[in-house]
């Protein structure tokens, strides 16, 4: 008779050994090195079984620990659609490797292996050997012509996928819900074409300004994101002529009555304090031929051919509320008025003090706002004599003043007071002659504000790099510096969606904890560029997007706890999710 003490003193199976291995150590208190002596084991494998063992027990995963596990790759469950995207690349003749290649473009990672278990389960016969001179010069189309821009109807499409590089972009729905876009766009009046309706095509417009586009002839790079097209209400975004030539049919007519609505939608939700920076911009163009006049670039320090632009930031809220880019020469000086005429036709509160640079405007003007109440602040346009009058002032005629809560290095100034009359100006101003600031020169404050105190003063004019700042992020995000065409009249509706998409972003920003002060680049970078898979079902849209480090953010705010309407796509419901996958 067999002994069958062995099968248990001498197990050959590895899982039966290392249970009876632990069974000594635990039940029968056999000393670790013993045990692992006993079934020809060194002391440290067997110790790295204990562990795994202990970690076993705490998952609750034992019985699993003394299984068999099969070695080897496990079969995977592929989709039936993607089983059908590598058919149709086979049946054009795609290899393995060619399949693998285009599935990883579309963020679909399967490896050679499955791929072939689908060509085999299909019962498609091995490609003829190829030359490595075939396999190098694929034959591809010199270009892939976009489909034709046409209006989506949702409720005629039972469903429909696509995958965008921008699929952040529909976080801005609900913000254009709230200042009522479509409506705004309506009222204006903006002109229709027989294909495209005014809101696809200005929308068409915004969308370029939200993702960073440089140029108006970079649209054609989306022509086959659906998912941007979707945002417009299109299939795919129009081209760039197309967009071009609609941008002719605008007047600026139309743009005053958009930021005009714009800014009562914002003034519900932020309202201003009144006090309000204002600055022009030279937009350059940097073509040969050109009927733009020249105008100074402090930036650059130089003088070019440019559109001349007047730009209006609120420095509470910082938002924008007002741009015009039909600017000349000739009433350069009466572009203030022209916006004291829009704040009273768009804002039930009064505008208080506006904060401007010298030769913003002329005396008489200023004599003007004076009267109509309004306070303002400005430089004085210095000359040699008032210099020389500021260094012969006595020490006695100074007195040091300490600003605070502004991010300005030169801090502690000295300032002297006095009024006087201007050329022009009906009665007397404030003078401050400012010394410590960080320049050779003095500089010279003028003030119709008789009340406030000289800090105060000189704090709200320290304020105004905001302005400077705001038309830097014009500049560079939204791209003012790239005007293609001479145009005036375009590159005021250029203007005009750049104020649209930073109204937007102020807005995102505004509800995102720790970003409040962002700038637009920054909430693009970090929550707007990213890839998103989405489903349409109507009446419901899912976007799907790539997990991204500020995401959970977002959740906080709300934005994927409901469901956002939009309007422009049959009032289908917009949804967010994450793909957690890597």
């Amino acid at each position: 008779m067999h002994d069958h003490r062995y099968f248990f003193l001498g197990p050959d199976d590895p899982i039966h050994r290392r249970y009876e291995a632990l069974r000594a150590f635990y039940v029968e208190r056999l000393p670790a090195k013993d045990a692992a002596k006993k079934f020809g084991w060194s002391l440290n494998y067997f110790n790295k079984i204990r562990s795994q063992f202990h970690q076993a027990i705490q998952a609750n995963q034992s019985p699993q620990f003394f299984h068999h596990h099969s070695p080897g790759p496990h079969p995977t469950e592929i989709a039936p659609s993607i089983q059908d995207k590598i058919v149709a690349l086979r049946r054009n003749n795609h290899s393995i490797q060619d399949i693998k290649t285009i599935l990883n473009a579309q963020h679909l990672h399967l490896s050679l292996r499955h791929i072939d278990n689908v060509l085999k389960k299909h019962r498609f016969p091995r490609l003829r050997t190829r030359s490595h001179r075939q396999k190098s010069h694929p034959h591809l189309p010199a270009s892939i012509i976009p489909p034709k821009t046409v209006q989506v109807n949702l409720t005629t499409e039972v469903s429909r996928q696509m995958t965008t590089r921008y699929g952040g972009i529909f976080f801005f729905v609900p913000f254009m819900n709230q200042l009522k876009l479509p409506h705004l766009i309506k009222h204006a009046g903006y002109p229709e074409t027989k294909q495209l309706s005014a809101l696809n095509s200005i929308f068409s417009l915004i969308f370029l300004k939200l993702i960073d586009k440089k140029r108006l002839a970079h649209i054609n790079d989306l022509c086959l994101d659906g998912g941007a097209g979707l945002f417009a209400g299109l299939n795919v975004l129009p081209k760039s002529s197309t967009i071009s030539s609609y941008s002719y049919t605008t007047t600026r007519q139309m743009n005053r009555l958009f930021l005009k609505g714009l800014h009562q939608a914002v003034q519900q939700v932020y309202p201003s304090s009144g006090d309000i920076n204002l600055d022009f911009t030279a937009i350059p163009h940097w073509g040969d031929a050109s009927i733009l006049e020249k105008n100074w670039d402090g930036s650059r320090h130089t003088v070019f051919k440019s559109v001349l632009a007047l730009l209006a930031l609120d420095p509470d809220t910082g938002f924008i509320p007002y741009g015009d880019a039909t600017i000349s020469h000739a009433n350069q000086h009466d572009a203030i008025l022209e916006f004291i005429d829009f704040w009273k036709d768009t804002c039930s509160r009064p505008l208080k003090c506006l904060i401007f640079d010298s030769k913003f405007t002329t005396y008489q003007h200023l004599s003007r706002i004076n009267q109509d109440g309004i306070t303002f602040i400005t430089l004085r346009r210095k000359g040699k004599q008032l210099i020389h009058h500021a260094n012969n002032l006595p020490n006695s005629k100074w007195h040091p003043v300490k600003l605070e809560g502004t991010a300005r290095k030169y801090t502690h100034l000295k300032i002297n007071e006095s009024r006087v009359n201007l050329t022009g100006y009906d009665g007397t101003v404030r003078q401050l002659i400012l010394t410590g600031h960080g320049r050779e020169t003095p500089a010279f404050l003028m003030t119709n504000d008789v009340q406030a105190t000289q800090k105060h003063i000189v704090t709200k004019y320290a304020r105004r790099w905001l302005v400077e700042k705001g038309i830097r992020e014009q500049i560079y995000f939204f791209h003012l510096n790239m005007l293609s065409s001479a145009i005036v009249i375009k590159v005021d509706l250029d203007l005009t969606m750049s104020i649209a998409a930073h109204t937007l972003y102020r807005f995102i920003a505004n509800t995102l904890a720790g970003f409040e002060h962002a700038e637009a680049n920054t909430i693009y970078r970090h929550f707007i560029e990213t890839i998103a898979d989405i489903s349409i079902n109507y009446p419901t849209i899912d976007v799907k997007l790539l997990k991204k480090v500020h995401y959970p953010i977002l959740s906080e705010e709300g934005l994927f706890k409901q469901s956002h309407t939009i309007s422009w796509l049959n009032d289908a419901q917009l949804k967010f999710s994450i793909n957690n996958s890597t």
